[in-house]
Order: structure tokens, then sequence, then C-alpha cells
């Protein structure tokens, strides 16, 4: 297979998984200027740290077992192994979920005390999400089957539900029964249940019962994971701890006003997140091909050149963004915003990263970079926070997010080397920053109207000078899309 025809079919895939990343941000879309007309920006705070503190805790029950999974998956064309696969990874992700919901609802009144002003009511937020941990199961398993299995339509048609589901609950438990913040908790809990029959549907056919030998299996698939675990606190504190170094160092305000940042810079991880659903799969579904290294080092450029030029879209025209989904209340987090929406760009550059690794099944290194990375945002947050608050914040996790592709690059390339081309694509990154600051520089101290106008000049500019220095890269694009669209 060409690398063209690899390139057009991880687009198609992209495009398709990209619905999905849709359903969630119109979720997002929708629940934002619910939650900001009926919280106060330190109602939004609280929000943050309640919702930021049970990502962490999903994301250290999965174990990373969904990276190892594909992995194995993708080893064999054996079905019955493969439901062999799948059925270790659900019912162990099942199992220490319920352990762990139970530790949770039953300590709430002692993790209550850290997370919010009020201490009485967070007790219920924590033990309406403590049984949301096993509820979600067989969503976040079928989501991911699906994926291996090449069915994005389905993935889509999952995630849209649960969206809708979402969406409904909320306007349900915060809107017409007034439930406050405990009602945005409920409405997750009752949506995750709504899920689980279809979920059950698409993961009848690869469950069955495991045997004792199966942990064998287990062992060898949590030993390739764990150096992922890393990774994924990593990201976790790179995208999600910054309310927690924030929480006592800021006010409440600020600390909404931080949150409502990272919604709006999630809007423009639309893409990105499109990106990273499809790129696995597909990465590993070729890598038996000649030309897979080839194909691999052309994602690069072609990455950077898309996302990055409508990740700089986003970071330009925050502030309007702001004045259509909230109140005059939060327009000061379009600043904010416009340096987060950098890193969701970066988070796809780390999967881009650390594929040579995931393929040579070489995965230790990428435990000690992702601590790495953890320990420099943190040391960053430290330092910046005290200077420039809510900025020194964004700030830190930028620049994190920046170097964890870096260091996972060199890490990756020693062990399976991929032709990139690296020089033009700092080059690239570099006119993007450039460019992003003079926009928000020129646009400053003027009015709407004539602030839409320089932004848009700005880009026009920006594009412009794109396409004189990447004309190689752009007319491979445009070969691309030719001949995607010649042939529907």
């Amino acid at each position: 297979m060409t690398v063209i025809k690899n390139i057009k079919n991880l687009a198609s895939d992209s495009m398709i998984y990209g619905l999905a990343g849709i359903a969630t941000r119109v979720m997002g879309v929708v629940l934002t200027p619910l939650y900001t007309r009926v919280y106060t920006p330190e109602d939004y705070g609280v929000f943050g740290l309640v919702n930021n503190a049970y990502s962490l805790i999903a994301l250290l029950l999965i174990l990373s077992l969904d990276n190892s999974t594909a992995r194995w998956f993708y080893d064999t064309e054996d079905y019955d192994y493969r439901k062999k696969i799948i059925s270790t990874w659900f019912w162990f992700y099942l199992l220490i979920s319920v352990v762990f919901a139970g530790f949770f609802f039953f300590t709430a009144p002692y993790w209550s005390q850290f997370i919010t002003y009020n201490a009485e009511e967070s007790i219920e937020y924590i033990q309406v999400l403590a049984f949301s941990l096993p509820v979600s199961v067989a969503t976040v398993v079928a989501t991911k089957v699906l994926r291996f299995e090449k069915k994005p339509k389905s993935t889509v048609l999952l995630t849209f539900l649960q969206a809708l589901f979402l969406i409904v609950a909320n306007v349900v438990f915060v809107l017409i029964l007034d439930q406050g913040l405990k009602g945005a908790f409920t409405a997750r809990l009752v949506a995750f249940l709504l899920m689980v029959p279809l979920s059950m549907y698409y993961l009848k056919r690869w469950l069955q019962k495991i045997k004792l030998s199966d942990f064998r299996l287990l062992g060898k698939m949590i030993k390739y994971s764990l150096p992922f675990l890393p990774a994924s606190l990593s990201i976790w504190m790179i995208n999600l701890s910054a309310v927690f170094f924030l929480n006592g160092k800021v006010s409440d305000e600020d600390l909404g006003l931080f949150q409502i940042a990272f919604a709006i810079a999630g809007f423009s991880g639309i893409v990105v997140n499109a990106f990273q659903q499809a790129w696995s799969p597909f990465a590993f579904s070729i890598i038996h091909q000649e030309n897979a290294k080839e194909t691999y080092g052309k994602i690069l450029l072609a990455y950077l050149l898309l996302i990055g030029s409508l990740t700089l879209l986003a970071s330009l025209f925050s502030l309007e963004a702001l004045m259509i989904i909230a109140t005059p209340a939060y327009y000061g987090a379009a600043t904010i915003a416009s340096i987060l929406v950098f890193s969701s760009l970066f988070a796809g550059l780390t999967n881009i990263a650390d594929l040579g690794s995931a393929i040579s099944k070489n995965t230790a290194p990428l435990g000690i970079v992702y601590s790495v990375s953890s320990v420099i945002l943190v040391l960053l947050n430290i330092y910046l926070i005290p200077l420039y608050g809510v900025y020194g914040a964004a700030l830190a996790v930028c620049i994190s997010q920046f170097l964890t592709p870096v260091f996972v690059f060199y890490f990756s390339q020693r062990s399976y080397p991929i032709p990139y081309d690296f020089i033009r694509a700092f080059g690239f990154m570099v006119l993007l920053f450039l460019v992003a600051f003079l926009g928000y520089y020129l646009s400053s101290d003027t009015s709407v109207i004539q602030a839409v106008l320089i932004k848009i000049g700005t880009f026009g500019f920006f594009v412009l000078i794109s396409i004189l220095i990447f004309k190689r890269e752009f007319l491979f694009l445009k070969r691309l899309v030719s001949n995607r669209f010649s042939k529907t």
C-alpha cells in the first residue's frame, strides 16, 4: 500500500473519529454555558477540583492496560485469543473499579476536607462519583474495542449517545431539579448507567470467563503497560492538575476562570482527539508494510500543518469564543485559554513520538521520561504560580506538554528510528508561537470589530508565510485531498 493511500486511510478514520470528538466537545459547548449561568466562577472552581480528582482515579484504575490490550490484539489474528485478551482486561478492570468505589464511598468524609470549602456537601459529590467508577467500565472498554476492530461508525454512535444522555441528565438534575454541583455529578452517573446496555451489546462477543492460566497473560500485559502509567499520570498532571496547585494560591474566582479556560482550550482539541483515536490502530495496522516508516515520517509535518493551523485559530479567537458561550464574568479567561490551546497540539505530538517505543515494545524508558516531565511541571508550577498566578499555571502546562514529546522522540528514535523532519517541524512551531503573540499584541486595547479584523489579517499572514516555507508539504496535502475527493 502506498504512503498516500495509508495517510488517506488515517485521514478518513480521523474524520469519522472526529465526529466522536465533536460529540464530546458539543457536550462541552452545551454544558459550559449551562454551568457558567448556574454556577459562579467560585462554584466552577470547586467543580473543577472534584472533577479532576475523579479523572485521576479513573485514569489510575485503567492502569494503561488499554495500551497493552491494543498491542496484544494486533499481534494475532486468532479470534479466540483476542477474546481472551479483551476478557482479561475487562474483568480485571471491573474488579479493581468495584474495590476502589467501595473504598472512596466509605472514606468520602476524609477526602472531602481536601477538595472543597464545604466538606459536608462534598461528601455527597465523592460518593456519587465513587459509584460512577465501576458503572463506566463497560463504556470505556467498549469504546476501545470498537477502535481495535476499526469500527469508527459504532464508536461515534456510542460516543454521541453518551454525550446526549449526559446533556439531558444535566438539564434534569442541574436545571429542573436544581441540585447544584451535586446535580452535575449525579448526571454523569445516570449517563453511564444508561450506556451500560448498549456497551455490553458491543462487548458480548468478546467476553468470556477467565481461567487461572489467564493471569499469566494479565501479568505480561501489566508489565508492558506499567511504563505507560507514568505517561498517563504525566498527561493528567499536565492537563488537569493545575487547579490543585492553584487551590489556595489564587482566589476561587481565578480558579474558576482557569477551569473555564481549560474548557475553551478543550474545544480546540476536537481534531487532536480524532487523530489520537485513529492513530494507534492505524499505525499498528500498517506495521508490516514495507513503506510503514516512510508513512510514519510524513505524518509529523502533516499533523503540524493541519492541526497547528487550527490551534492558532483557536488561540487568536479565544475571547470571541467566550463571548458566545459564557457570561461577561468569565471573559477574563480569554488570555489563559489562548495559551492553553497549544497543550492539545503538543499532546498529539506525544502520541506520534511514542510510536517507536510501542512498536519495539521497549516502553520502559517512557516511564522515566513521563516522570521527569511531571517533576518539571511541579517545579514550574512552584516557580511560576507565585509570580504570575493563573497565567503562570498556563505557561507551566504548555512548557511541560512541549518538553514531553521532545524527550519521548529521543528515546523512541533509539528503539525504532523513523525519518521525521525535525528541523522543519520545529521551524513551523516557532512560526506558530510568533504569529499567536503578534495577533494578541496587535489586537489588545481595540474594539471587538477591530480585534476580529486584526486577527483575521494575522492568520492570513500566517497562511501565506506557511505556504511559502512549506510549499512541498502543502502540495503533498493538496494532492492527498484531491485524490480523496476524485474517488468520491
